[in-house]
C-alpha cells in the first residue's frame, strides 16, 4: 500500500497505466492514496473519458479496439479519484464503461473485477457515511430487472458501512438472485470480507433456507418480492429442485411460515394479491407453485373465497384452474350463491377443462341437494354459450335432466338461454327443452344463431377507391416523401407517385427540382449499395436524387443489371418495381443531359392502373398510345410490359397492335404457370446443400415452376414476364425452413397482385414460400398480411396455387396473419371465385403433413360456416372429413365433425358422405361417433 502523505502521482504515469490496459495496476498504484491528493487527475480523466469513448465505436478497427481495451483501467481510475459519493456513482454505472472487459497482464481478458473495484471504496481515507451515500445511491440506481456486478458493489457497501438501502426493484431483484446461488456453494460478500482479513468469519450457508434465515430485513424483502416484476422466474426455477428443497424458493418460503419467522397469512394474502394482479404465464407459474407449496386448508380457503371466486373468474388460466382446485376442497361448505355465482363465472371463460371440471362439480351438487336447482340451473344456463361444443352439449345435458324438478321460472331462463347454443345444438334443445318454432318467441326464433341466408348469392364488395391524383410539385414531395418512410407502401400509392413525378417532370422539370430539393438534401442517400436494390423505396430514392438535380454516381442501367443477375429465388415483387423506376431515372436522366434519343420525351406512363386492385382499362390505354402517337414519342419497354400485364387477356392483342404503330419494342405477353405440386414429406430428404450440407427436412406443399432463361440476357420489354414466371425453386429449404428470410416480407410481396392483377396464379406462386414460413413461424411481423385479400380482389380467376396459398393463411401461427386469411376466403365466396373443394384439397394435404393445425384453421371456417358464406365454405369441409375417415383418431376430428354440423344446418344442407360410415361406425372414438351421428342427421331445407 502506498502512503497516501507522501505520494505524489503525476498525469503521465497514470496514462501510461491506463495504456497499458492494466486496471489491476492502477488500483494497486493509487491504493492508500486519498482522494483529495489525486484532484489533478479527476480533470484529465474526464477529458480522456471522452476521447476514448469517441474512438471506441469507430467505425476503424486500429482505433476501437486499443480504445476499448483501456476502458477498464480507466473507470478503475477515476473510482479512484472519485471526491465525492455522486461521481464515484458516475464512474461505476456509466453504461459506456459498464461493460467493458477486464484486460489480463499475461493477454486475454475477462469480465470486470467488481471485487477488486468494491475494495477501491473501502480504503481507509472513505467515510463511512461516504460510503452509506453511495449504497443508498446505487440501490436506487439500479434497474428492476437486476444488474448483478453493480448489486454486488451496493450490497457490499451495505454490509461494510451498515446502510439502510432503500428496498428498490433493483435492490431486491438482486438479493432474490443471490439467494438462489447459495446452492451452488457460492460466498457471500462478508465471507469475502473475512477472506480479505477486513472482518471476523462468519458463518457460511449452503443452503437458500439457511441464508433466509440469517437475513436481518427478511419480512420486509418478502414482502416486496409480490410487487417486483419478474421475480416467479426465479420461484420457478426448474433446476433448483435438484438441490433439495431448502433451496427452492417456494419450498423454504413455507418453511419459515411454519417456523413462525414468516406469517403464513400474510404470505397467502399477497400470492393471491400477486395472482389475481395478473402477469406473464412464466413468471405467474412461480407464484402458482408457491401457493401450491402452501396448500391452504379448507378453512384458510372459505376465509379468501371471494378472492379465489374472483380469481376463477377473471384470473389466468392456470391461475383460475388452481382457485378451482382449492375452492372444490370446501364443497358443501360453499354457500348456495356463491357457487352459483362461481358456476356463471367459470362457464363464461373460454378454457374448455374449466368449464368441463365445473359442470361435473356442479352435477354432482345438484344430485346430493335438489333443493338448489332453481338456484343452480341458471348459472348452468350459461355453457349454452360456451365456444366449445362439448360444453354445450354437457350443460344442456345436465339442464335437461334436473328439468322436470325446475320451476317454470327456471324453465323459461333455460329456453332464453338456449338461444346462445350452436346451430346443431339447438335442434337437440328444442326436443329437450320442450320447445318448438311455434312456441319460440318471435324476437328469438332463429335458433341456428345465424343471420338467415339471403336469396340470392351475394356479389363483390364495392371496389376500392383509387388514391388522388397529385395536384402539383409540392404535394408529389409530401406523397414521396410519405412513400419512402412506409415499409408497407400500398401499391396503387406507388404508382400515383411515380406516374406524377415523370408528369411533373415533363411539365416543368426546375419548378419540380425546386419543390424536391429539401427533401433530397434531408435524405442525404449517395449511391445504392447491393443489397438496397432489391427495394422499390430505394430506388424512389435514386428517382428522387435524379428529379431533384443531382446523380450522386447513380447508374440506373447498372442497377438493372444487377438485378437481372441475381438469383431466382432473390426475385420478388419489389424487382420488377425497381425495374420500372430505374428505366424511368435512365430516361429522365438522359433528358436532362439532353440525350433522349429518338422519340422525345414522354410525358406520362402507360402502366399507371385505372383500378385500385392494379387492373387497367383497356380504353384508357388505348387513348394514352393515341396521345404518344400525337406526341412522337415511343413508349418505354418496361413500362409498355407492365401495362399489357394489366389488360384483360382478350384486350391484349388489340393494345399490342396499338403499340406496334408506334415503334414499340413488343414483350413477351405469356406468363408461365406452375404445372402440378411438389409434396415435401418427413421421410423424403431435402436437397443437399453446397459443401454437402444436409438441411433438416421442413414437409411442404409447392408449385413446381420449370427454370427460365437468364434474366440478364433478354431483352428490356420481356423482362417482367420472365420475372414473373419464375417460381422459386421447391427444392430450395432455405425458402421454407422456420425463420427463412429468402421468402420475402408480406409488404413487398403485397405488390405482386397489382402488377399481375389478371393472373393471380403467377403472384399466388410467389407468395406460397412466405406464408408457409408464417405457417411454422409464430414470430413473423406483425399485423394482417395484406397479400391474400389483394390476391382475392384480384380480377383474374384463381386456381389452385391460389388455393394453396389460402390453405396456408388459413393455417398461419398468428391471429391477424389467419385473419387476413379469412377476409380473403369471404372475399373470393362473395365474388364466386372460391373454389371448396380445391382448398379442402390443399387444406387437407397440408394436415396430413402436420403443417396445418386444426386448432388454427377451424376455428377461421367455423366463422366463416357461420356467415353468409356457409355454402361456399361447405365443400372445404367435406373434403377434410375425407381424410379422418382412414384415421377416426385423428386429433380434433371430432371438432371439424361439428363445425362441419354446423355450417350444414345453418346452410340448410344435407351432409350424405361416405366418409361417415366409418367414422360413426364402432371402432370411432366416441366423441368422433356422436358428432358424426350429429352430422347425418342434419335435414335439408
Amino acid at each position: 500500500m502506498n502512503d497516501g502523505a507522501a505520494t505524489v502521482i503525476g498525469w503521465d504515469e497514470v496514462r501510461a497505466l491506463i495504456a497499458a490496459r492494466l486496471p489491476g495496476a492502477v488500483i494497486e498504484r493509487l491504493s492508500g492514496v486519498p482522494a483529495d491528493r489525486l484532484d489533478h487527475l479527476r480533470a484529465p480523466l474526464r477529458r480522456l473519458r471522452s476521447e476514448l469513448l469517441r474512438d471506441a465505436v469507430s467505425a476503424e478497427a486500429n482505433r476501437s479496439f486499443p480504445a476499448h481495451g483501456q476502458l477498464a483501467a480507466l473507470r478503475a481510475a477515476g473510482l479512484s479519484a472519485a471526491r465525492t459519493p455522486v461521481e464515484a456513482l458516475g464512474w461505476l454505472t456509466d453504461r459506456r464503461l459498464r461493460d467493458a472487459t477486464w484486460p489480463l497482464a499475461d493477454g486475454g481478458s475477462t469480465n470486470a473485477d467488481h471485487h477488486a473495484l468494491l475494495r477501491v471504496l473501502l480504503e481507509p481515507h472513505r467515510s463511512t457515511a461516504w460510503q452509506r451515500e453511495l449504497a443508498v445511491r446505487l440501490a436506487e440506481w439500479l434497474p428492476a430487472r437486476g444488474d448483478g456486478p453493480r448489486w454486488l458493489v451496493a450490497h457490499g457497501l451495505t454490509v461494510w458501512s451498515g446502510a439502510e438501502v432503500p428496498a428498490t426493484d433493483g435492490y431486491v431483484t438482486g438479493w432474490l438472485r443471490e439467494g438462489g446461488l447459495m446452492r451452488h456453494h457460492h460466498r457471500e460478500i462478508a465471507e469475502w470480507f473475512a477472506d480479505q482479513g477486513l472482518r471476523e468469519p462468519v458463518p457460511h450457508h449452503d443452503t437458500l433456507l439457511s441464508w433466509l434465515r440469517a437475513q436481518p430485513r427478511l419480512a420486509e424483502f418478502v414482502r416486496r418480492l409480490f410487487e417486483v416484476p419478474d421475480v416467479g422466474g426465479e420461484f420457478a426455477d426448474p433446476h433448483a429442485a435438484r438441490s433439495g428443497p431448502g433451496n427452492v424458493w417456494p419450498e423454504a418460503l413455507t418453511a419459515l411460515a411454519a417456523e413462525g419467522v414468516l406469517d403464513r397469512a400474510e404470505l397467502l394474502d399477497h400470492c393471491l394479491g400477486k395472482l389475481l394482479r395478473g402477469d406473464r404465464p412464466g413468471n405467474l407459474r412461480g407464484f402458482l407453485h408457491l401457493h401450491d407449496a402452501l396448500a391452504p386448508d379448507p378453512d384458510e380457503v372459505l376465509a379468501r373465497s371471494r378472492d379465489y371466486l374472483r380469481l376463477a373468474a377473471d384470473g389466468a388460466p392456470t391461475a383460475a384452474r388452481a382457485a378451482q382446485a382449492a375452492l372444490r376442497t370446501l364443497d358443501d361448505r360453499l354457500p348456495a350463491d356463491t357457487f352459483a355465482e362461481l358456476t356463471e363465472a367459470v362457464l363464461g371463460r373460454p378454457e374448455k377443462t374449466l368449464a368441463t371440471a365445473q359442470l361435473t362439480w356442479a352435477g354432482a351438487v345438484l344430485r346430493r341437494h335438489p333443493a338448489q336447482i332453481d338456484a343452480l340451473l341458471p348459472a348452468v344456463a350459461a355453457g349454452f354459450a360456451h365456444p366449445a361444443t362439448e360444453v354445450q352439449d354437457k350443460a344442456l345435458r345436465l339442464a335437461t335432466r334436473h328439468l322436470a324438478q325446475a320451476g317454470p321460472d327456471t324453465v323459461r331462463a333455460l329456453r332464453t338461454a338456449a338461444q346462445g347454443l350452436g346451430p346443431v345444438q339447438a335442434v337437440d334443445a328444442r326436443r329437450l327443452l320442450g320447445t318448438d318454432d311455434a312456441t319460440a318467441d318471435a324476437d328469438t326464433a332463429p335458433w341456428a344463431g345465424a343471420e338467415p341466408l339471403p336469396s340470392a348469392a351475394p356479389g363483390p364488395a364495392p371496389a376500392r377507391p383509387m388514391p388522388p391524383a397529385v395536384s402539383g410539385p409540392h404535394e408529389l414531395a409530401e406523397r414521396l416523401a410519405a412513400l419512402l418512410a412506409d415499409h408497407s407502401p400500398e401499391p396503387v400509392e406507388f404508382e400515383a407517385v411515380l406516374a406524377a413525378a415523370v408528369a411533373e417532370h415533363h411539365r416543368d422539370a426546375p419548378a419540380l427540382a425546386e419543390a424536391l430539393a429539401p427533401l433530397a438534401a434531408r435524405r442525404g442517400r449517395g449511391r445504392l449499395r447491393p443489397g438496397e436494390l432489391r427495394s422499390s423505396q430505394a430506388a424512389l430514392g435514386c428517382l428522387l436524387d435524379i428529379l431533384a438535380g443531382g446523380d450522386h454516381g447513380h447508374d440506373p442501367d447498372g442497377y438493372a443489371a444487377e438485378l437481372c443477375a441475381l438469383p431466382t429465388h432473390l426475385r420478388t415483387a419489389p424487382v420488377l418495381s425497381a425495374l420500372r423506376v430505374f428505366e424511368a431515372v435512365s430516361h429522365l436522366a438522359a433528358q436532362r443531359a439532353d440525350q433522349s434519343g429518338s422519340g422525345g420525351p414522354v410525358p406520362f406512363l402507360l402502366a399507371t392502373p385505372t383500378g385500385a386492385d392494379g387492373a387497367l382499362d383497356p380504353a384508357v390505354l388505348a387513348e394514352r398510345m393515341d396521345a404518344c402517337r400525337a406526341a412522337g414519342t415511343v413508349p418505354w419497354p418496361v413500362d409498355l410490359a407492365q401495362a399489357l400485364l394489366r389488360l384483360p387477356p382478350d384486350a391484349v392483342a388489340t393494345a399490342a397492335d396499338r403499340a406496334r404503330g408506334l415503334g414499340a419494342v413488343l414483350p413477351t405477353l405469356a406468363l408461365e404457370v406452375p404445372e402440378g405440386f411438389h409434396v415435401q414429406r418427413p421421410d423424403m430428404p431435402e436437397r443437399t446443400g453446397p459443401y454437402g450440407w444436409q438441411p433438416p427436412v421442413t414437409p411442404r406443399i409447392v408449385p413446381c415452376g420449370r427454370p427460365g432463361p437468364d434474366l440478364a440476357a433478354v431483352a428490356p420489354a420481356d423482362r417482367p414476364a420472365v420475372l414473373l414466371s419464375g417460381v422459386p425453386d421447391h427444392g430450395e429449404s432455405a425458402l421454407f425452413a422456420r425463420g427463412g428470410h429468402w421468402a420475402g416480407s408480406p409488404a413487398w410481396l403485397a405488390q405482386l397482385p397489382a402488377q399481375t392483377p389478371w393472373h393471380p396464379e403467377s403472384a399466388a406462386a410467389h407468395t406460397v414460400p412466405s406464408l408457409a414460413v408464417q405457417a411454422v413461424d409464430g414470430d413473423g411481423p406483425r399485423g394482417a398480411n395484406p397479400v391474400l385479400p389483394l390476391l382475392a380482389e384480384a380480377p383474374g380467376i384463381p386456381g389452385p396455387v391460389c388455393h394453396l396459398a389460402l390453405a396456408y393463411g388459413l393455417t398461419a401461427a398468428r391471429a391477424d396473419h389467419r385473419t387476413a386469411a379469412l377476409d380473403a376466403l369471404l372475399t373470393m365466396a362473395a365474388r364466386g371465385t372460391l373454389r371448396g373443394r380445391d382448398l379442402g384439397e390443399r387444406l387437407a394435404g397440408l394436415w396430413e403433413l402436420t403443417v396445418a393445425k386444426p386448432n388454427r384453421f377451424l376455428p377461421v371456417l367455423t366463422g366463416a360456416a357461420g356467415s353468409v358464406a356457409g355454402p361456399a365454405v361447405w365443400p372445404v369441409l367435406a373434403e377434410l372429413i375425407a381424410k379422418p375417415a382412414a384415421a377416426p383418431a385423428r386429433r380434433r376430428t371430432g371438432d371439424l365433425l361439428t363445425t362441419a354440423a354446423e355450417c350444414a344446418t345453418a346452410s340448410g344442407i344435407r351432409a350424405d358422405l361416405s366418409a361417415l360410415d366409418t367414422l360413426t361406425a364402432p371402432a370411432a372414438p366416441r366423441r368422433v361417433r356422436t358428432e358424426a351421428a350429429r352430422l347425418r342427421a342434419v335435414p335439408a331445407t
